[in-house]
């Protein structure tokens, strides 16, 4: 059986080994935020978002809130994720 490749990462993250996943207070956002993570995107805690960048620099990132407003919020997050490039 072959070893799963392991996944490109943003430049962001080879420059810094030491950086840690973001912790979200809601665990549906948190699990998304994680698989982005360990996809090898950039995510990075801000005041009111989460910033999420792919690997590849040339798509846009995505924000995921930490207060979300609306059950629709998760679902357009979601599909912000996976226009991105990200398999949810």
């Amino acid at each position: 059986m072959a070893a799963k490749a392991k996944p490109q990462q943003h430049r962001w993250r080879t420059e810094n080994p030491k950086a840690k996943c973001p912790r979200h207070n809601d665990k549906d956002y948190r699990l998304l935020v994680k698989a982005a993570w360990d996809e090898g995107w950039k995510c990075v805690k801000k005041k009111k978002y989460i910033h999420c960048y792919p690997p590849d620099e040339t798509k846009d990132g995505v924000w995921v809130p930490m207060t979300p407003s609306s059950q629709r919020r998760l679902r357009n997050v979601r599909a912000n994720f996976k226009a991105a490039g990200l398999p949810v």
